[in-house]
């Protein structure tokens, strides 16, 4: 049986280079020769690099992205769900693996790298089982109960953008994607440029369930050039990050008459 097991080690000694090199081969880019090198928070040492995305790179992942969505969005509720739970067990068998990548690209003790595989667990287990209840259709009343009937339907956005920051990679990485996914969305997700690692891990393993691929797509490199992309090819955006930056991506989703949900710094 699956189970999150309290973490045995304060550091990893895993040699994670063959996996960061997979993971970076995921990413997308019409410049392969453009990179983004990720360090070791831990040692100073380079960990590996990813691909330095351009505009139209986050345009043509868009692309791809809603070229799956529809079809994901025909299957039945608990198919996707099942996904989920499937991912849920997985990250549970593999947790040994992505401690170590969050540790290693953010610089955690790996007692609090921990509480993001039990963050992402537990969302992914939670929205698996209450996502018929949250999506079915539902019987309203109207206004004129012998006259009408109403019914409350649910569809999916289309496409979410996700900016995520370098703090939480794994949680804030996937945890917002999870109900997104589950109830018919395709995701845009660029994880902070430092961090990329655990988010591409996330991704890879939510493939694995069953998740279809190139659902969701991942761009990485600088939010300055790559945030007003996203913001314009999304249907809805979740960005975690400073107040100042939030002002502008909410300007420009206003602009695009999109919703956005955000989690901004400096309170």
């Amino acid at each position: 049986m699956n189970a999150l097991r309290s973490p045995t080690r304060s550091a990893t000694t895993r040699d994670v280079s063959a996996l960061v090199e997979t993971l970076a081969r995921r990413v997308e880019a019409a410049n392969r020769d453009r990179h983004r090198e990720v360090t070791n928070a831990m040692t100073g040492e380079p960990l590996g690099r990813v691909p330095h995305c351009s505009p139209d790179d986050v345009v043509a992942a868009a692309r791809r992205a809603r070229g799956v969505q529809s079809d994901w969005a025909a299957r039945p509720i608990a198919e996707r769900a099942a996904v989920l739970l499937r991912f849920h067990d997985l990250v549970l068998r593999r947790q040994d693996e992505v401690l170590d990548l969050i540790q290693l690209e953010n610089g955690k003790a790996r007692r609090h790298a921990f509480e993001e595989v039990a963050d992402v667990c537990i969302t992914a287990r939670y929205y698996a089982h209450t996502a018929e209840e949250y999506l079915r259709p539902k019987r309203r009343q109207g206004i004129q109960l012998a006259l009408t009937e109403v019914w409350e339907h649910h569809h999916p956005k289309g496409l979410v953008g996700i900016i995520s920051p370098w703090n939480y990679p794994l949680t804030l990485g996937i945890s917002d994607a999870i109900p997104a996914i589950v109830a018919g969305n395709a995701i845009l997700t660029k994880p902070d440029d430092r961090t990329p690692f655990s988010a591409l891990w996330a991704v890879q393993t939510l493939e694995e369930a069953g998740m279809p691929p190139g659902l969701v797509q991942t761009v990485t490199g600088p939010g300055s050039e790559l945030g007003t992309p996203i913001v314009q090819q999304s249907d809805f955006l979740m960005f975690t990050g400073s107040t100042s930056v939030g002002r502008t991506v909410a300007a420009q989703a206003a602009e695009r008459l999109i919703d956005c949900s955000m989690e901004l710094g400096g309170k």
